[in-house]
């Protein structure tokens, strides 16, 4: 409710409580009464404008009359578009910005209001456009007017005497192309007045700073058009860099010297992420060295480190002009650091090369060893001491605002041996000794693209800040639990360990000491019932159905028992249990909304102190099961197991209230996710899209492995887009992922628009099914 302090100009006959009246019938559906009301409103303050303009509480009533009604007037469609603009968003936002020098709470947020509320109608018109555009209507247009311009060139060309039937073709050809030339001006007029209020808005406050993913869309998307490009060269500069921190990914991903966009795209983007990087190095530089390192695995392994320029310079062929054009601007803005920060820029490279020369070390001869392994001699990592300048890079770095980062914790050392992690490619697990003398378990991977990962995480920051800001969530602490992904080249990276974590598969069906072997001895065993769903994979469904009804007859969920062993208190194990069902409860509903699959027992874990989840290896995003050769056909993990530790109401209670929490706050916040999607489904380093290899790796019989591991040798994401012909056809997929999203967003399910409750119980419901859970792929172990 929009709300200022109690001032009642009754001589001009306006108050502050007929606009309040007006948003009370606006939320009745009175739109009638509410647009009389503030109309009335606009009339006498109009009639009284030399008062208004000379007493800053009218002139906030009357900038908060002029956004409400035109933006009340665009939902209800009562008004031309133009109208609109001119006569009340423009007006409200000319008589907001007329409040300089007054700097009080109320008036600033006003004025971010006014702005915001024109950029997001600008925005509107301008996307209501661009569909037409890309519709097949306006496609048969332009094919129609092309013949049209066909035959009257060929009219002139043959001198055809002046009849009727020429006049009234070259007419129609004259107005269909006045029509597309207008259309195609109005989109440019409301694309630069949306950009333009977008950055009024970022400049006058912090309260809607979620808006900068949609700035930067619309900039990247018009990469080509100078005038965008000059607006955010004079203007951007002002935004305060760290506004654009959450991006950094994407728009690190847009760099180059001369290739991709408009005249001068990347001298104005490369000068904002100099800016941004000298500002907050510690949260940019291991961004940029990972472009600029992108193929150093390869030249690390192969050949002296001094060689590596010269052989950047002499990129190899598999390495796209793009990537080279990539790499450089990424060198040069490190260069452009490096003036200022010689020493930190140094020592992270430093450390960037041994992790990556670690990463890179073939662990197979180590691969039956226990417990811990030395790390080779020759291994540059156990020679790094005391790194003064540089961050642990796991860690979790609160943003300052003001550039000046105090006490933070940095690299010491690393201890000297390292452990190995399960996994075809035998990760590292190494312990970094800060500067507060606190060892930090990091993972090392090599031959692996982290950076889907990394984006992922990304987008959990982005809905964890959507549930903060709402008091419901807020309070029942519905967060996903994050850790931070640190990728160091196209094929190396380093992840911050979840201590005191363990997956869920461990605990239950670890085959020594699982908590089904220990609670259920007389039940199968896990790899039985992995035996029995394997042998059932060819039979049909129903078969199959029948084969997974006595596996699960005879598996019983035990999952009860981890908070019973871990939390004796009777209170503790209360509250740890609530805690769990909320953490899955919210972890449930993002990854729906985020198509996150591969949800199998080995990649949820669970923390041993808090008892919440925590999602690790995040490749399958954006519904990419669905279309692997077995396809998921649940919504998210909720099998018996899972039930089971919520206690005896199972689903119910917590479970599913927590659940249309989340999803209230996910529905409430379809434009701010849309946008965050939107930016990274077009992000040309972001590979999220499902290939053949990736396939093969996510689902294969446990007896393939070693056969596996031979023939792809790599990274399993390795098959990239290609940078030519594939761009059509991924942008309509990106464009069907975003389509399905909106569609989750506003309760479509199965083509009928649901409540929040309706599509919760829905996705229940289908997440419990046995008939969608027995035609999972067996390794997904829907059993457990």
């Amino acid at each position: 409710m929009f709300q200022i302090k109690q001032h009642n100009p009754t001589q001009y006959g306006v108050s502050e409580w007929q606009l309040e009246e007006a948003q009370v019938f606006w939320a009745k559906k009175e739109e009638s009464l509410a647009l009389n009301i503030l109309k009335e409103l606009i009339k006498k303050l109009d009639a009284n404008w030399f008062q208004v303009e000379n007493d800053p509480h009218l002139k906030l009533m009357y900038t908060e009359c002029l956004r409400l009604c035109g933006t009340w007037l665009a939902e209800t469609c009562l008004e031309n578009p133009t109208i609109i603009m001119q006569k009340y968003l423009e007006k409200a936002v000319e008589i907001a910005a007329s409040h300089r020098g007054d700097n009080r709470d109320e008036l600033k947020k006003g004025k971010t209001k006014a702005f915001l509320s024109l950029a997001r109608f600008s925005d509107n018109q301008y996307q209501r456009i661009e569909n037409y555009m890309k519709s097949s209507e306006f496609e048969n247009k332009q094919a129609l007017l092309k013949k049209a311009k066909e035959e009257v060139g060929l009219l002139r060309e043959r001198r055809v005497q002046t009849n009727r039937y020429t006049v009234k073709v070259q007419r129609e050809l004259e107005l269909d192309e006045c029509a597309i030339h207008a259309l195609t001006e109005d989109r440019q007029r409301f694309l630069c007045k949306a950009v333009e209020n977008y950055i009024s808005c970022l400049l006058s406050g912090e309260e809607h700073d979620m808006w900068i993913f949609r700035l930067c869309s619309l900039w990247l998307e018009n990469s080509g058009v100078d005038r965008i490009n000059e607006m955010m060269k004079k203007n951007a500069e002002k935004i305060p860099s760290y506004k654009f921190l959450p991006l950094m990914y994407q728009l690190a991903a847009r760099m180059g010297t001369k290739m991709m966009g408009g005249l001068g795209f990347h001298e104005v983007l490369n000068n904002l992420m100099s800016r941004i990087s000298l500002d907050h190095p510690h949260h940019t530089l291991f961004i940029i060295l990972a472009l600029a390192n992108a193929n150093k695995d390869e030249l690390l392994t192969k050949t002296d480190a001094k060689r590596i320029n010269k052989l950047i310079k002499n990129a190899p062929k598999e390495i796209s002009q793009l990537d080279v054009d990539r790499m450089e601007a990424a060198r040069n803005i490190i260069n452009i650091i490096r003036k200022r920060r010689a020493y930190m820029v140094r020592d992270v490279e430093a450390l960037c090369d041994a992790y990556i020369t670690l990463a890179n070390v073939d662990a197979t001869p180590w691969k039956a060893q226990r417990g811990g392994i030395s790390i080779p001699a020759d291994q540059p990592i156990i020679k790094l001491k005391n790194l003064e300048d540089v961050v642990v890079p796991t860690m979790e770095i609160k943003v300052d605002p003001t550039g000046r980062y105090e006490n933070l914790v940095t690299v010491r050392s690393f201890k000297p041996e390292f452990h190995l992690a399960g996994g075809l490619n035998l990760p590292k697990i190494i312990n970094c000794v800060g500067s507060d003398g606190k060892e930090r378990r990091q993972l090392v991977k090599g031959r692996d693209d982290l950076r889907q990962d990394a984006v992922m995480q990304q987008v959990f920051q982005m809905c964890n800040t959507l549930l903060q800001q709402n008091t419901e969530t807020r309070k029942r602490k519905l967060t996903i639990r994050r850790y931070k992904v640190v990728p160091l080249s196209q094929r190396s990276g380093v992840l911050e360990w979840c201590t005191g974590t363990t997956p869920i598969g461990e605990f239950l069906v670890n085959a020594d000491k699982g908590a089904h072997k220990r609670y259920r001895p007389h039940d199968y065993s896990g790899f039985q019932c992995q035996k029995i769903m394997m042998d059932a994979q060819k039979k049909h469904s129903e078969e199959k159905y029948n084969i997974f009804m006595k596996v699960c007859d005879n598996f019983q969920p035990v999952f009860r028992y981890f908070c019973m062993e871990k939390f004796r208190d009777p209170a503790v194990w209360f509250e740890k249990r609530l805690a769990y069902t909320r953490s899955v409860a919210t972890s449930s509903i993002v990854g729906y909304i985020l198509g996150l699959g591969d949800r199998h027992v080995q990649n949820i874990l669970i923390d041993e102190q808090t008892a919440e989840l925590v999602h690790i290896d995040l490749g399958v995003a954006f519904e990419q099961g669905k279309i692997l050769p077995t396809p998921e056909t649940v919504p998210f993990r909720l099998t018996r197991d899972i039930v089971d530790g919520m206690g005896i109401t199972g689903v119910e209670g917590v479970f599913r209230r927590c659940c249309e929490k989340t999803m209230a706050v996910m529905r409430n916040s379809q434009e701010a996710l849309l946008t965050i999607v939107e930016v990274l489904l077009y992000d040309p380093l972001f590979d999220w899209t499902m290939n053949p290899l990736k396939a093969l790796y996510l689902q294969q019989r446990p007896e393939d492995e070693a056969d596996m591991s031979s023939t792809l040798g790599a990274d399993p994401r390795a098959c990239k887009r290609k940078a030519s012909s594939d761009d059509q056809s991924f942008n309509k997929v990106a464009e069907r992922v975003l389509m399905r999203l909106q569609e989750k967003l506003k309760g479509v399910e199965e083509g009928t628009v649901l409540s929040v409750g309706g599509q919760v119980n829905l996705l229940i419901q289908q997440a419990m099914d046995p008939k969608n859970l027995s035609r999972l792929f067996p390794g997904w172990k829907p059993w457990v």
